[in-house]
């Protein structure tokens, strides 16, 4: 594991994880979340804030994984009119 230390809306912390770049990408997201919601200076957060951050990141995932399940349903789509669609290019070629 690797220790990255990171800046979170003026507060150091120091991480550890896999991928440092993840780290820094995650941390650098977080900072910016923060500073769209809350101001761009760092102010003290107090448990309403943080959990309304919480309940802004939860509905960020809910809608990318319902974003994935629609694109995953397409994608089967056309791969089963592919797969309809050689089918019958195997039974023209078979004649």
């Amino acid at each position: 594991m690797t220790e990255v230390e990171v800046e979170i809306y003026g507060k150091k912390y120091t991480l550890r994880g896999l991928d440092p770049e993840q780290i820094r990408a995650v941390a650098k997201y977080v900072d910016r979340r923060l500073r769209e919601l809350f101001g761009p200076e760092p102010k003290p957060l107090d448990p309403s804030k943080t959990f309304a951050l919480a309940l802004n990141f939860a509905e960020e995932l809910h809608n990318l994984q319902q974003e994935s399940r629609a694109e995953e349903a397409e994608i089967s789509e056309k791969l089963e009119s592919l797969a309809k669609k050689l089918e019958r290019l195997e039974k023209i070629v078979e004649m």
